[in-house]
């Protein structure tokens, strides 16, 4: 996970950026914002889960990086989201207002600089080596989690959502899964700010876990923590005892 803050210190998850082996970025959040051009540049293909600005902020930063950066033959940037969160990209983001339209800039100029492709829930999609199935959740606006395979090896991102089934129908019937990122936005004490936001309470998580045959086998990393509630939520976390379950920390380096 990328950290949020500028400088890689901070426990916290102000952001949402999963970087996999440096080639591929699961939101975009914090990418744009790294310290590190080098590898900002390496990274090809953003897959957005939604459009809430925690998870595509640093969108606009990230694509500039790549414009102009020298390459007589560039390989643009592919942004992978479904049809709302295109839409966001397109009428909120990059629209000449809030950001340039790099999309028209690119189109207008022969540049080939940046690419958007339009994803289908449960459509496999293949690149780099990777196996990347998009499956819808239940957020607020339309959401959707990653599942990414590779060698035989399988990871799910599953952030944000409330409650949700299809993903664990997915996952079960996944081999070689190994992690799952899972979302865990509220302590038990705002059960009812959970609903209305549909994210999930530390009650939830548990649940959500356990609809996964054999979760004891896996291991599960917490995401999304708020920050005013940050400790508390560790604190009922770490007061169940499940095996395999631990708080996802910005910029440690995980492999599946």
């Amino acid at each position: 996970m990328i950290p949020s803050t500028v400088g890689g210190s901070g426990k916290h998850q102000l952001l949402s950026s999963f970087l996999i082996d440096e080639k591929i970025c699961v939101d975009a959040g914090s990418i744009g914002f790294h310290l590190d051009l080098n590898l900002q540049l390496s990274v090809k293909h953003i897959f957005l889960t939604h459009g809430h600005s925690d998870h595509l902020a640093s969108l606009p930063i990230f694509l500039d990086a790549h414009f102009g950066e020298g390459s007589e033959d560039p390989v643009p940037v592919v942004i992978h989201a479904d049809e709302a969160t295109s839409k966001t990209i397109m009428e909120d983001v990059l629209n000449d207002r809030h950001w340039p339209d790099f999309f028209r800039i690119s189109e207008e100029n022969n540049l080939g600089m940046i690419e958007l492709i339009r994803v289908i829930p449960e459509e496999v999609i293949e690149i780099e080596g990777y196996k990347i199935t998009p499956v819808r959740v239940d957020h607020v606006v339309e959401t959707l989690a990653y599942v990414v395979e590779k060698d035989g090896s399988a990871l799910a991102v599953v952030t944000d959502t409330g409650p949700t089934d299809e993903i664990w129908e997915v996952c079960s019937k996944i081999e070689g899964l190994h992690t799952v990122i899972l979302e865990l936005s509220f302590p038990d004490s705002l059960q009812w700010l959970a609903e209305v936001s549909k994210h999930l309470t530390t009650s939830d998580f548990v649940k959500e876990r356990a609809k996964l045959p054999g979760a004891d086998e896996l291991r599960f990393l917490a995401v999304h923590l708020k920050v005013n509630q940050y400790d508390k939520i560790v604190r009922e976390l770490n007061a169940l005892e499940l095996p395999g379950v631990e708080v996802m920390q910005p910029g440690v380096d995980y492999s599946f």
